[in-house]
């Protein structure tokens, strides 16, 4: 991919999350205050356990074929691409049917994951959580191929229409019948969504007839993606179980207050959501791991400075922000903002410090970093959920999340060119969990001089950085130059 081909793409998917992130926001905070804190903590709940589904199906194909499809070198005929992608599908929808049966014998039989009181039928519930996670999971893939081909226009409207539509659909449903209107709604839409997907999918390339696949392909496309594949569903097989033992231990309206946490980490993940994708494309073209990570210095600076500006500006005003927006019900979700807020910051980062190690086909490091989190996560949520509640799940989220930056930073800190200003950027980092930890609890004056003396540490660092105000443009640039 080209630079312009890439500032392109970018802008595609960057326009796309502005809309579509700002849209789904407010529907977000619509669908909030119409459904309180305990509704609201049972559609968290299966719409986690959708997007385990959707992770889990994917058997790794989903980087197999992006890796071989968008190789150096590579000139495979439109048919043999669409044969890759054939087989890449095949492996998907089986795997869907045995994630569905896996998670109906876990919430029906098994009663895991809800809580035992329900506001609606156990088993309307599960119809519900099954029609939504495996229209989901059938489509999971096609974005991908959207991506490869360089439809990015179509792509963005994943964040840009769909998504927003989905909440706008689970409000109107919610106004109508409460938490059973608002799981309707968005599954109609998820189901359109399908839908359109598959007519699309195959207008991308020459798709071969019938059912038949090559179980080679399949097979070659699951390998390249294992490791990464089976990191993905480690974490997302940690996070749901210790989900619903929150619920169970101490009620929905803890997932709820989670909700309302992961709405405005949307807010925060709209410059790297954009970025991801076509950077990775972008580095695949590189010629080795130093190369490709000097390229992505650039991007890693300016989406690390403006995450924690973000969120030291959001810490200061979120005391006020979150009653008036959500409601006061939701007060007691300011801790848990703050701490997903942080996470998804360093979980950003460690996005732009891996895509080198995945586009040159790296991935011991991120398997063990990655793995190695998690693990450590599910022994951190386990112990300490029963005790403290959601603060235990964050605590487990935090570790998920800071592990990794550690690794992957320290991994690539020697090719790094402006090693100084991004060492000052992760002792900030580290210095904000006790601020978004313990500043609620805290005399709100000397919270708002620490916050503010480290707004003037990052305006120090926005200096040397005016070269890169023009942020579109210096994320695609070839090799960092000094600031």
């Amino acid at each position: 991919m080209e630079p312009s081909s890439l500032r392109t793409g970018f802008l595609h998917l960057l326009g796309g999350s502005l809309f579509g992130r700002g849209l789904s926001f407010v529907f977000n905070l619509l669908l909030s205050r119409s459904l309180g804190p305990a509704n609201l903590g049972i559609l968290n709940l299966i719409l986690s356990a959708t997007q385990t589904v959707e992770m889990t199906v994917r058997g790794g194909v989903d980087y197999g074929i992006t890796c071989a499809l968008t190789d150096r070198g590579t000139d495979l005929a439109p048919e043999r691409q669409a044969t890759i992608a054939h087989s890449a599908l095949r492996v998907v929808q089986t795997v869907t049917v045995a994630a569905a049966l896996v998670l109906w014998l876990w919430v029906m039989p098994g009663q895991g994951l809800l809580p035992s009181q329900l506001p609606l039928e156990r088993g309307w519930l599960v119809g519900a959580l099954l029609t939504i996670a495996v229209g989901e999971a059938l489509g999971t893939l096609h974005w991908d191929l959207l991506l490869v081909r360089g439809n990015t226009a179509a792509l963005a409207l994943r964040q840009g229409f769909f998504a927003p539509l989905k909440m706008l659909a689970a409000w109107l449903g919610a106004l109508v019948a409460g938490l059973g209107g608002a799981l309707v709604g968005y599954g109609l839409i998820n189901t359109l969504q399908m839908g359109w997907l598959w007519m699309g999918a195959r207008r991308l390339l020459p798709w071969p007839g019938g059912w038949g696949f090559d179980p080679r392909i399949a097979a070659q496309l699951m390998r390249a993606g294992a490791p990464l594949y089976l990191t993905n569903v480690l974490a997302s097989l940690v996070f749901l179980p210790l989900l619903g033992s929150l619920a169970q231990n101490r009620g929905v309206a803890d997932v709820g207050y989670l909700r309302v946490g992961q709405i405005v980490v949307q807010l925060f993940t709209l410059l790297p959501g954009a970025l991801m994708p076509v950077l990775f494309v972008r580095l695949r073209q590189g010629d080795d791991l130093a190369q490709r990570q000097r390229d992505s210095e650039r991007s890693l600076r300016a989406i690390w400075w403006i995450g924690l500006a973000s969120l030291v500006a959001y810490a200061l005003l979120d005391r006020w922000i979150v009653p008036l927006v959500f409601g006061k019900a939701f007060l007691p979700s300011l801790l848990a903002t703050r701490i997903l807020v942080l996470a998804a910051v360093a979980e950003s980062i460690s996005q732009v410090l891996h895509q080198p190690l995945l586009a040159s086909r790296r991935t011991r490091l991120f398997f063990i970093a990655q793995n190695g989190a998690a693990i450590l996560a599910a022994l951190a949520g386990s112990v300490l959920i029963p005790r403290l509640g959601v603060e235990g799940f964050l605590a487990a989220k935090l570790v998920y999340a800071l592990t990794p930056l550690l690794v992957y930073y320290l991994a690539a800190r020697g090719h790094l060119l402006e090693r100084s200003a991004l060492d000052r950027h992760l002792l900030l980092t580290l210095a904000l969990i006790p601020v978004c930890w313990w500043g609620g609890a805290t005399n709100p004056y000397i919270e708002i001089l620490v916050l503010v003396a480290m707004a003037g540490m990052l305006a120090i660092d926005a200096w040397p950085m005016r070269g890169m105000i023009r942020l579109p443009g210096s994320l695609w640039g070839g090799n960092t130059r000094e600031l």
